[in-house]
């Protein structure tokens, strides 16, 4: 957590970490619309099984120095797969909830992963939330209602049918409540105190990691879950076990070749070492507020990529979230 200061002194890190979760959410704003964009040339496991397999054979050197620096102890094996799973297997949600809702619809939904993460931080971890960072969190709040409730108080404006939009959005939800649980989780393996997650996790009979772990260590081993636990998935698919397909891999183009870089690169390992060191080095609530963001930049993409608009209720509500934000931050660098 950043040390506190002076009056009127900027601290230096603080402002690196604020730097690396907005670079993080930046990159992630674009990610919804490059993965429905690309989910037109490769099936949704394929996809993501190809990305799990260009990230894990890039860093497979940097993981292998990892290991010999940091070994992973056999009684925490459980914990690494299991966070692997939250955070990286559970990423089948989101690609297929893209195939049935809108970018915009599925954004906005996963604010809401921001809002429980605040306050799970707050229950977890003690993270302070004054009457500021309150009033920024509401105003965020209120903007995402205002774009939740945009179908119905503008008229069904989003693509696709009422039924598969209702899906899509219900397969949204669920990976932001699987998010919430690993942002939580990977905060206590990286050393994080949490007398209230110990407990949980005792209930479930699951015993947390014997030692503290870096964000690079739990970063780099949840990739190969995620690959290794899409192998069944996309022979599945491929062996058009799920439906006829006309799919081969020799069939991708060079959209879908840029769109699976880009979730591989950039999405995957960029942004998620970013966001983890952020996490390790500041408070969950830190993390969460930014997530408030990610309709702000979400919106540019979804439009310049699949020309997604919003109306006019979408851009007040977005209005809404980018103050609050603001409003957030503001007084949550004044508790740091």
């Amino acid at each position: 957590m950043p040390k506190k200061l002076l009056p009127g002194i900027i601290n230096d890190n603080f402002i690196k970490v604020q730097a690396a979760f907005l670079g993080a959410n930046l990159i992630w704003g674009a990610a919804g619309a490059v993965i429905k964009y690309t989910l037109e040339y490769i099936p949704p496991f394929t996809f993501l099984y190809l990305r799990f397999l260009i990230v894990c054979v890039i860093v497979l050197p940097i993981t292998i120095y990892q290991l010999k620096k940091e070994p992973i102890r056999k009684a925490d094996y459980l914990n690494f797969f299991l966070l692997g799973l939250f955070s990286q297997t559970s990423l089948i949600l989101p690609f297929v909830a893209l195939k049935f809702t809108s970018v915009l619809d599925y954004t906005i939904i996963g604010v809401m992963a921001s809002v429980l993460t605040v306050y799970a931080g707050h229950y977890f971890y003690k993270d302070r939330i004054n009457k500021g960072m309150k009033t920024g969190l509401v105003l965020a709040s209120l903007g995402t209602i205002l774009i939740v409730l945009e179908p119905m108080l503008w008229g069904n404006s989003g693509a696709g049918k009422v039924s598969d939009r209702i899906l899509g959005n219900v397969l949204g939800l669920f990976y932001a409540l699987t998010w919430v649980i690993y942002v939580i989780w990977a905060k206590f393996s990286m050393g994080g105190k949490s007398g209230a997650l110990k407990k949980t996790l005792s209930f479930i009979n699951i015993k947390p990691m014997s030692g503290k772990y870096s964000a690079a260590t739990v970063v780099l081993l949840s990739f190969y879950v995620g690959l290794f636990t899409l192998v069944p998935l996309a022979v599945f698919e491929n062996l058009n076990m799920g439906g006829e397909s006309n799919f081969t891999l020799l069939s991708i183009d060079i959209n879908g070749v840029v769109g699976l870089l880009y979730m591989a690169v950039f999405s995957s390992i960029v942004a998620y070492w970013l966001n983890h060191w952020g996490l390790e080095n500041a408070k969950v609530s830190d993390f969460a507020i930014f997530g408030y963001l990610a309709p702000v930049f979400a919106l540019p993409f979804a439009y310049l990529i699949l020309g997604e608009l919003p109306n006019t209720l979408m851009l007040v509500g977005t209005v809404f979230i980018a103050a609050g934000v603001v409003v957030a931050e503001k007084n949550n660098r004044h508790e740091s």
